[in-house]
């Protein structure tokens, strides 16, 4: 199939923000808030005493390698005397996946239609569903801030739901892996409330979600940072953007509060590529399977495993859906991931240079 030069799908999976609130002993609930802080820290990068050949530089002197290095950031912390925090947020899944928002090719838009539909006969919603809810449902929307707390509750409140709220307690301790979430009395449920929404034409599925965080003394909590571009001329700056660290933010109560922001949580629970080659961890959804840590890409052009190169051989995999012949792991492996990232949604298109 060649990529028409308009291709677009809207997103599937929609969350928010996450806010954080400071719970008291007494049962008050406040918003958390941060500060700005100026640190002396050391001169450390190596190209400070080191030339490019790995020669120690004459400049390095002992005296210059002791400077400070004076920087201000934002800083987060639990309270004082605080019970515990409580974070929350929001996540809608839908049937944006079942045709393309935009394309300029009708034959394209209607193989992609029996692609999704081809798919969701032969392999189901089963296996992604589940993945993604497992990843709502532990918690690793909080990132960094579940590593050294005693330990996390989460709590769903879906709609349309009969129930009462959906509760995994303790975390840590309880939920080890993805078969303690699937065995939860209403795992099912809730797995097939999202399997509805994007099965049907209208589909919608709601889940307002709240952890309970129970952190050490003063425990540092990490919000989303804010992207800022660095500016030469450093006297031009304002004093915000003088900080080397800033916290994205929202305001509760008249109180500026740190987030972790929506394209952040939406990383978190779109976590679940391990389907690349010799694949060792879970990737966030995305076309060429990016590993920021790792400064590399395990999906490159090169593999013939990256985003395009299967899309384009969507016919091809619509006529082994629809045959009677059993699909082999990588195949379905290989759509797991297409349909990922159509789930993911954004532009596809190739316009060319």
């Amino acid at each position: 199939m060649e990529l028409p030069t308009n291709l677009a799908y809207e997103r599937s999976i929609d969350p928010s923000d996450v806010c954080f609130l400071v719970v008291w002993p007494d049962g008050r609930k406040t918003p958390l808030t941060y500060t700005s802080r100026t640190v002396l820290g050391q001169m450390e990068t190596a190209a400070l005493a080191y030339d490019t050949s790995g020669k120690i530089k004459e400049s390095a002197t002992a005296e210059k390698l002791a400077h400070g290095n004076p920087h201000q950031v934002d800083f987060c912390h639990v309270p004082f005397g605080a019970s515990h925090i409580e974070c929350y947020f929001s996540v809608s899944f839908s049937s944006e996946l079942r045709k393309p928002y935009k394309c300029n090719s009708s034959t394209v838009k209607s193989t992609l239609m029996q692609l999704i539909e081809a798919y969701e006969e032969s392999i189901g919603w089963n296996e992604l569903v589940s993945r993604y809810l497992v990843n709502i449902c532990n918690g690793s929307w909080l990132w960094k801030n579940t590593q050294k707390a005693y330990c996390w509750d989460i709590e769903l409140t879906p709609w349309p739901w009969a129930g009462g709220a959906v509760t995994f307690q303790d975390i840590r301790a309880n939920y080890l892996d993805r078969n303690d979430f699937e065995n939860h009395k209403d795992w099912e449920a809730i797995a097939q409330m999202t399997r509805n929404a994007f099965s049907h034409s209208n589909g919608l599925a709601i889940f307002e979600v709240k952890a309970t965080l129970r952190l050490p003394t003063n425990k540092q909590i990490f919000p989303s940072q804010a992207f800022t571009e660095k500016e030469n001329n450093s006297t031009s700056r304002s004093k915000a953007q003088s900080r080397s660290r800033i916290f994205q933010s929202t305001t509760i109560e008249g109180e500026r509060s740190p987030i972790l922001g929506t394209y952040k949580t939406g990383a978190a629970i779109a976590t679940i590529d391990d389907w690349y080659p010799d694949a060792t961890e879970a990737l966030r959804i995305g076309r060429f399977g990016v590993h920021k840590e790792d400064v590399t890409c395990y999906r490159h052009p090169s593999t013939r495993k990256d985003f395009f190169s299967i899309l384009q051989q969507t016919e091809s995999y619509i006529e082994a859906l629809t045959s009677s012949e059993k699909l082999n792991q990588e195949t379905i492996n290989d759509l797991h991931f297409l349909v990922a990232n159509i789930i993911k949604g954004g532009m596809f298109q190739h316009k060319g240079d």
